[in-house]
């Protein structure tokens, strides 16, 4: 069976804008073959955070259209979120719903987690593998 991973916003976010974080993930888990899965959330935060760092000058509206593109564009696994609700909830009093449905994901698909959020990566409990900056 191919390396399957499962990428939360955050790794999303810093691997589209090539930042040097997003390059180390990206250089520890990319290559042929390799799965990438993702739940369907994902898209919708990966996109808030370009449009906050519009709002902030941080990214021209040309910058931002082309990382909407690549995200669009980007060959990810989807999941729906709804069958992985239970196992999220079951981690509600250490990390959020959100990132509990990426780690319900891993689990699930028995995947490692890739993200850039240090507290996530650290947060007790999940067990699951974890690949961070």
């Amino acid at each position: 069976m191919p390396p399957r991973y499962v990428l939360d916003a955050s790794a999303g976010v810093e691997i589209l804008n090539r930042t040097p974080a997003g390059m180390a993930l990206a250089a520890r888990t990319y290559r042929d073959g390799v799965e990438e899965w993702t739940v369907e959330h994902f898209h919708v935060e990966v996109s808030k955070v370009i449009r906050r760092d519009v709002l902030r000058g941080d990214l021209t509206d040309a910058d931002a259209g082309q990382l909407v593109d690549d995200l669009i564009e980007w060959p990810l696994n989807v999941v729906r979120v709804t069958p992985l609700l239970r196992d999220a909830w079951t981690m509600r009093n250490t990390i959020t719903i959100h990132d509990g449905l990426y780690v319900a994901l891993a689990r699930h698909l028995g995947a490692t987690l890739v993200t850039a959020d240090k507290k996530l990566a650290r947060a007790p409990g999940l067990n699951v593998s974890i690949i961070d900056p």
